[in-house]
């Protein structure tokens, strides 16, 4: 009998112990993602909060209820993790940067941020996103940036963008757009920055940034352009940094920046198929400050004419050129000096240091650009720095006198060929002449009879004037 006491207080103790337990695991399961080491967080000095659950392997983003309870989170990372689905996270109004880049998030529902009424930045990256509805954005009236490299979009509903209408940098690098549409940008006045990277455009409506007033970045690196889409270009009239490398671009003309005039800052480098820079190519840009035409493997002509860039004084305000890095052997004098651009990067190139290339030794180039800046032929100068080399150097061939009396004779007998020409020409133009009035003379000798006949009737009829009425 004495022993059922003390089964039943053991089994009160069991209880209370998993009573206990299950007490802390509520606990645990209420403290929030800082508290219980989930993820990482950092305060400021404003006492606000930056959670960072980056690279945990997550399948879904933490509950609402779990994030600090200060309620001044102003930062939140959940990149590189497994997450498919975003979660509705307002009313979080502290919140200021939302990143979510890196996961596999397929779509991202109409309304699903609102409540995040200051959201300044949002990373939807590298997801699996393949189109955007028209109110996917709503709410987000405070956020300037947008970033969307690497998803699958293909288009975007005219309206998409019209819920931010503070936007300044948009990044569709990376999706299958294939063409842009001017109306996507109807409601974003304010964008500064637009990246349309890698998006296999081959061109560009006319019209395509008209409603983009305040652009001054726009990156079209990596895409398929054969030509320069001068039209496009130049309905961003703010524009101050181009970026168009790595275009399958053989020439570039007077034609190709005709229009594109407030550009300071032009990136041509790394185009695969650049042979050729024609005369005139940067007339009109009269603020072009820095142009980079380096790494282009195949670019072997430039005119020395193309980079002044005032057409009536041929002036130019470049402060750097890259030319480094392509396959020039020649850079002749250009109607300006070269040595007046501060910075004139030339390595890398197979320099025929001939007389072509005398202005170089007025140059003054800074010495990290001295390296690799070296003459490729002729022989006896090959593998010498350009910076070693004096003017006796850089000369071309003198014609012995007998090739120059070769060369006289040459003339001589072309001068008399031509003047052969000429006097056959004559000649035959002379004979073709009195063949044709052979062949005509009969007819030609009927037509003065038949006038003489004519005039000899008219000359009758005049003299007896015309015959009178007979009297009554």
């Amino acid at each position: 009998m004495a022993t059922l006491p003390l089964i039943k207080m053991a089994k009160v103790l069991q209880l209370i112990s998993l009573m206990f337990i299950i007490l802390r695991s509520a606990e645990s399961t209420t403290q929030d993602i800082c508290a219980s080491n989930k993820c990482q967080c950092a305060l400021n000095e404003n006492n606000a909060t930056s959670v960072s659950c980056a690279n945990m392997s997550l399948s879904e983003m933490p509950e609402p209820s779990l994030w600090p309870k200060n309620g001044n989170v102003i930062g939140i990372d959940v990149s590189h993790n497994n997450i498919a689905e975003i979660p509705r996270l307002g009313p979080l109004p502290s919140l200021e940067s939302l990143d979510l880049h890196y996961n596999i998030i397929r779509k991202v529902p109409p309304n699903i941020f609102h409540g995040l009424d200051n959201l300044d930045v949002l990373d939807l990256g590298h997801n699996n996103i393949a189109e955007l509805h028209a109110d996917a954005f709503e709410g987000l009236r405070k956020l300037t940036v947008l970033n969307l490299t690497g998803n699958f979009i293909s288009t975007i509903h005219p309206d998409t963008l019209s819920k931010i209408p503070n936007l300044r940098h948009l990044s569709l690098c990376g999706n299958n757009l294939n063409a842009v549409d001017p109306l996507w940008f109807h409601h974003v006045g304010k964008l500064e920055h637009l990246d349309l990277r890698m998006s296999g455009l081959s061109n560009l409506p006319d019209n395509a940034f008209e409603n983009l007033p305040s652009l001054n970045t726009l990156e079209l690196s990596e895409n398929e352009f054969e030509v320069v889409p001068t039209a496009g270009l130049s309905s961003a009239r703010g524009l101050k940094i181009l970026h168009f490398e790595h275009n399958p671009v053989v020439t570039l003309t007077a034609k190709s920046f005709e229009k594109v005039t407030a550009v300071e800052y032009l990136h041509l480098s790394a185009m695969p198929s650049l042979t050729t820079v024609e005369e005139g190519t940067f007339v009109g840009m009269t603020r072009l400050r820095l142009l980079d035409l380096g790494h282009n493997p195949q670019l072997s002509s430039v005119h020395p004419g193309a980079f002044y860039t005032d057409p009536i004084d041929h002036s130019t305000p470049l402060e750097t050129v890259y030319l480094s890095y392509n396959n020039l052997t020649s850079l002749g004098p250009p109607v300006f000096d070269w040595c007046s651009i501060p910075v004139l990067d030339l390595r890398g190139n197979p320099w025929k240091c001939d007389c072509s290339m005398s202005w170089i030794q007025t140059c003054r180039f800074h010495s990290e650009l001295t390296v690799n800046l070296r003459c490729n032929e002729p022989a006896d100068v090959s593998g010498l720095p350009v910076a070693q080399l004096s003017f006796s150097h850089l000369k071309c061939p003198q014609r012995s006198p007998a090739a120059r009396v070769t060369t006289e004779e040459e003339q001589d007998h072309l001068s008399l060929k031509l003047l052969v020409v000429t006097a056959g020409l004559l000649a035959l133009m002379m004979a073709l002449t009195v063949a044709l009035a052979a062949f005509k003379w009969r007819e030609i000798k009927d037509w003065f009879q038949n006038r003489k006949r004519v005039g000899a009737v008219y000359y009758v009829k005049a003299r007896t004037g015309p015959s009178r009425p007979t009297e009554v």
